[in-house]
């Protein structure tokens, strides 16, 4: 069966005054050169289902289409998205800091030390610049923030060290399809708040949260 997998990105409505903390993203911009999937919670036995040799950078605040690929019916509780650690988001807004500006994009990386393990299963070293790694997203892991190693698999039920959670299972089943959902709403936020993490005097955007939605 051909499955197509969608991204779609919801976000909440701008707020109507400025704030240093929970902000919206205007535009989520990351560069995938594979996703791959497991039945296994614990991201084993990987399945490709999108493999990009030079991907462009995609706004997933824009719904962009990921790609096709085929997948046997079942249920996937993993899924692991291959991208350069090079995250670039825009505020919709500016915040009373002033470190976060409207229509001014900023670039984060995500994994500037320690290392990765890749869909290859091969392992990369993460250090400033761009790098390219595996971003982990499973059911059984815990964490909703940046506190885990996102890019590493989980290793135990309920871990709350590797990889963030996915709040729903991709379901496989005849020619049902589904959207993968990323949540960017207020996790847009101004260091100098002092209520997130970060550089100082910097503008920061904290995980999104993920899920599917079956259609």
């Amino acid at each position: 069966m051909k499955y197509l997998l969608l991204a779609l990105t919801v976000f909440a409505s701008q707020i109507s005054s400025a704030a240093d903390l929970g902000l919206d993203p205007a535009n989520l911009k990351l560069k995938v050169y594979k996703l791959a999937v497991s039945t296994s919670a614990l991201c084993t036995n990987l399945t490709t289902v999108i493999d990009e040799s030079a991907p462009d950078y995609m706004d997933f605040l824009s719904n962009p289409t990921l790609g096709s690929g085929l997948l046997t019916n079942g249920t996937y509780p993993c899924i692991v998205i291959e991208m350069s650690d090079q995250v670039k988001f825009t505020p919709d807004e500016t915040s009373d800091g002033g470190n976060c500006s409207t229509g001014v994009e900023e670039t984060l990386d995500v994994c500037s030390s320690g290392a990765s393990k890749l869909v290859d299963g091969t392992t990369t070293t993460c250090a400033s610049g761009d790098n390219r790694v595996a971003m982990y997203l499973s059911t059984t892991s815990t964490s909703t923030g940046g506190g885990a190693d996102a890019f590493n698999p989980p290793t135990t039920t309920s871990d709350s060290s590797n990889g963030f959670n996915l709040g729903s299972a991709l379901t496989v089943s005849g020619t049902s399809s589904a959207k993968f959902v990323v949540n960017g709403s207020g996790k847009v936020c101004d260091t100098d708040d002092g209520g997130c993490s970060g550089s100082a005097n910097s503008c920061e955007l904290a995980p999104p949260t993920f899920t599917f939605v079956q259609l």
